[in-house]
């Protein structure tokens, strides 16, 4: 099956519910196929959501994949602490809380701004509050955080 094809069904969908599509692939779990299907939706999605959108792509796979053999559809969220892959994903996690490692420290805090290549980030460090810069091109890991 195309993953292409799977995206190009969803993409009305998500933009008639004001989702986003965060990944399509295929993986095998316990020996059995299973399309993974992730989507998201400012402020968390939930599980209702993720059903209607799941019935919504079944019956539309019904019509593609005779060809494909069986497999398990999976429709979930990337998660609360998804990573952030490219920029524009940075630019839409400005005011969440984030992780961010570079090379020599790790940083969770709250991400102001991300400009000119600069991510500002507020950090409490022993309950001092501090703005932080760092420089995207030294960034080694980037997520969303749940704050404890």
């Amino acid at each position: 099956m195309d993953l292409e094809k799977v995206k190009e069904i969803l993409k009305p969908y998500v933009e008639e519910n004001e989702l986003k599509l965060f990944d399509v692939k295929f993986t095998t779990e316990y020996g059995y196929k299973v399309l993974q299907v992730f989507l998201d939706k400012k402020g968390g999605i939930d599980t209702d959501t993720l059903a209607l959108a799941n019935e919504y792509l079944s019956e539309r796979l019904d019509s593609i994949d005779q060809d494909m053999g069986e497999y398990m559809l999976e429709v979930s969220s990337p998660g609360a602490e998804h990573p952030l892959r490219n920029e524009e994903e940075v630019l839409e996690a400005i005011g969440e809380y984030i992780y961010v490692r570079n090379e020599t420290d790790a940083y969770e805090g709250y991400l102001n701004s991300f400009e000119n290549g600069v991510l500002n980030i507020k950090i409490n460090i022993k309950g001092r509050i501090k703005n932080i810069d760092i420089n995207y091109s030294d960034i080694k890991e980037i997520r969303l955080s749940v704050k404890i």
